[in-house]
């Protein structure tokens, strides 16, 4: 029989080539002789004598990351950019040089990216584990599986908490933010990934005194949410999928509820684990140690008001008996928490496996499904509320924390979320609602129950310019005469300044069907590169008496004015699922800014723009941070390059010209990510209001056979 033979992985230089070859028992031989060291290096460090099983095989793990992994498939190299942002500031990790490590590292860098470990834990403890399993997606040439327990059932204290036993806003953003995680991946890697969700509501519930059926009703509201929100990124598995029984698909409310304890019942026979002490693994294990944590902390003030509670306050000491019950059922979520994730781990075997508990990233990455502005308190969307600022960001409360300052809104006749109080958001006679859009921009419609169908006519748009300031982009849904072409210019008129081009005040952006070079692609099907307007308009500068001013060869001063709003109107669309615009926050763009670099950094930086064909521009010196002329906040501007490889009309190349050239990959990277960008999906007769200072735009391709039409003003 010939002998086996793998490909070891160079953990540092003196160990092995990454191209040496061994067989079956030189492997085995050189596998003992790590063992050895590894018990040598035990014996220098003090170490619980219950977990040496575990230390030995991080050892192994971090002095030889993939040693017992045949190598996978060649796959065809791909030519992307780097994620220099996050390079940076990752420790060196030996992995294979295969075609498909490249990729499998850049979609492991997105992942981490939406990631948040815990600080002085290496982030990249588990990076070995995880490079191997999105490698072998990519060399399939399959979407990268990702399983994530949660989303079990609403905290039962809906006094201080929560807002009542269904999804709110809360988990329409955790969802959204999960989706885009694929999405962002989807950039780089056209197959994607997906997040299997595990909903393990039925594994808890009865420890805490949640009824059967309020699981079955926010689980399947949860799926409703992910079909009408078209999520196609997501899928979900109750318990029942776990234990493998046929064709679920077509189980009823009242089955579930019939068999729900059974199935509990059954998941604990199955995959309980024999022999686990679940105080010994909060003692040895930092995981386990940091979701019992998390478990006390959330189970004092989610049994407040339960039969837990009620029951102490009959004893002596309450205080004390209220603290070991909860602390008994903690231990208790520890044991059913190993249970699922026994069960998760057989169905989902080689999936990336994600948490919603804090991690030191061994095993698992930690994901926040609603991340906070300014490092604020993560709270999962089950044991908290959404406030929404008026700022449009969205922030994890305690519902009796919030009810003096803000407004609780329903929608549909279910609780929602809370608004902070402003009179940015009444709009007179007319009578609106709002929808909040992931992860920035506001929809506003007419109440429902209106009568008639509002006119713009009528409509005060000064109050969608007061929304435009602080939450862009701002759209007007649902009212009529928006396509009244006279109308909509008298409008633009009421917001500001009107900004007229050359050929007029309004510009029809659509398809000119035209391909040579000095052609403008704004009129185009093409996509186009993130940017703001106005990066080639300028004006000549005037004195104090109002005359142009000249430099010393006597031609005119000029400097660049960019409009400080764009108005559109949606006069036909395309085919769904293309032409969307695209729309990058500055405010999310600081938030999410990784390490190493700072405001400070790139306020000071400065670039260049070479651009051919219809602009034929040459700038330097120009600034990547601006600041807000009415809020003074920091807003990034930019102009995407945009090579002959993505364009038919004019290139564009950006240099920067005091700092170093990653800082273009970086910007690049973080205006698409979904965290920082709306990918707008535009509907006929839409009136959108952007702030061109804060926000900066782009729009996908689109079918050039359909007649997509926006209409487009700029004023100041």
């Amino acid at each position: 029989m010939a002998a086996t033979t793998m490909i070891l992985p160079s953990p540092s230089p003196g160990y092995f080539s990454p191209s040496s070859t061994v067989d079956a028992k030189q492997f085995a031989a050189l596998e003992q002789k790590f063992d050895t060291l590894v018990l040598q290096l035990q014996k220098l460090l003090p170490r619980n004598a219950s977990s040496e099983s575990a230390d030995r095989d991080a050892f192994k793990r971090h002095l030889l990351p993939a040693a017992a992994r045949p190598s996978l498939p060649m796959s065809p190299d791909i030519s992307l950019p780097g994620t220099p942002a996050l390079d940076a500031q990752l420790p060196s990790v030996a992995v294979p040089e295969r075609a498909g490590s490249k990729i499998a590292l850049q979609i492991l860098d997105i992942i981490q990216r939406y990631g948040s470990n815990v600080a002085g834990g290496d982030p990249w403890a588990g990076k070995a584990k995880f490079v191997p399993m999105v490698e072998a997606y990519v060399a399939k040439n399959e979407p990268v599986q990702m399983v994530l327990p949660a989303f079990p059932f609403k905290s039962p204290n809906r006094k201080d908490k929560t807002l009542g036993h269904l999804p709110d806003l809360g988990e329409e953003i955790g969802l959204q933010h999960l989706n885009g995680l694929c999405e962002s991946i989807a950039e780089i890697y056209q197959p994607a990934a997906n997040v299997v969700i595990t909903s393990d509501g039925l594994v808890y519930n009865d420890l805490m005194g949640i009824e059967d059926s309020e699981v079955w009703d926010y689980s399947t509201a949860l799926r409703n949410i992910i079909e009408t929100k078209e999520l196609r990124h997501l899928k979900t598995l109750r318990i029942i999928d776990l234990l493998n029984h046929e064709d679920t698909s077509k189980l009823t409310r009242e089955e579930y509820l019939v068999h729900a304890s059974c199935y509990r019942r059954e998941l604990v026979a199955k995959y309980g684990p024999r022999d686990f002490n679940s105080r010994d693994a909060v003692r040895n294990d930092n995981d386990t140690c940091m979701t019992y944590k998390g478990y006390i902390k959330f189970l004092t003030l989610d049994l407040m008001y339960s039969k837990v509670s009620a029951l102490t306050q009959s004893q002596t000491n309450p205080k004390k008996r209220y603290k070991e019950a909860i602390e008994n059922i903690a231990l208790k979520m520890i044991e059913r928490g190993k249970t699922s994730a026994t069960a998760i781990e057989a169905k989902c075997e080689n999936h990336v496996r994600l948490s919603i508990h804090p991690s030191v990233g061994q095993t698992k990455l930690s994901v926040p499904l609603i991340p906070q502005p300014n490092n604020g308190p993560i709270m999962t969307p089950w044991h908290c509320s959404v406030a929404v600022g008026i700022d449009g960001s969205f922030k994890t409360v305690h519902a009796g924390d919030v009810k003096e300052t803000h407004d609780l809104i329903y929608r549909n006749g279910q609780p929602s979320h809370f608004r902070e109080r402003s009179d940015i958001w009444d709009f007179g006679d007319t009578k609106v609602e709002f929808e909040h859009l992931y992860p920035t921009g506001l929809i506003v419609r007419p109440a429902a129950g209106s009568q008639g169908q509002p006119s713009l006519r009528d409509f005060d748009i000064m109050k969608l310019r007061k929304l435009a300031e602080v939450q862009s982009p701002v759209v007007l849904r649902g009212f009529a005469d928006t396509n009244n072409r006279e109308l909509f210019i008298n409008k633009s008129y009421e917001l500001g300044e009107v900004l007229p081009w050359t050929f007029g005040v309004l510009q029809d952006v659509q398809d000119h069907k035209k391909n040579d070079k000095l052609h403008n692609n704004v009129v185009s099907d093409e996509a186009m590169p993130m940017h703001y307007d106005g990066m080639f308009k300028f004006v000549t500068k005037k004195d104090e008496n109002g005359n142009d001013m000249k430099d010393e060869q006597g031609n005119d001063i000029k400097f660049q004015k960019p409009p400080g709003f764009q108005l559109f109107t949606s006069v036909t669309t395309a085919p769904k699922g293309t032409g969307y615009t695209l729309f990058a926050a500055s405010r999310l763009f600081w938030q999410y800014l990784p390490a190493p670099y700072t405001l400070e950094r790139l306020e000071a930086a400065k670039w260049r723009m070479d651009n051919d064909g219809f602009w034929d521009a040459k700038i330097k010196d120009l600034p990547l941070v601006v600041r807000h002329p009415k809020t003074n906040a920091p807003c990034v501007r930019w102009h995407q390059p945009w090579d002959a490889s993505k364009t038919k009309f004019s290139t564009c190349k950006v240099t920067i010209e005091n700092d170093s050239q990653d800082i273009v990959d970086l910007v690049d990277q973080m205006l698409y990510d979904r965290r920082v960008c709306l990918w707008f999906t535009w509907e006929q007769g839409d009136i959108l209001l952007s702030d061109n200072t804060a926000m900066l735009h782009t729009r996908s391709s689109f079918d050039g056979s359909c007649e997509r039409e926006l209409w487009r003003i700029h004023f100041d």
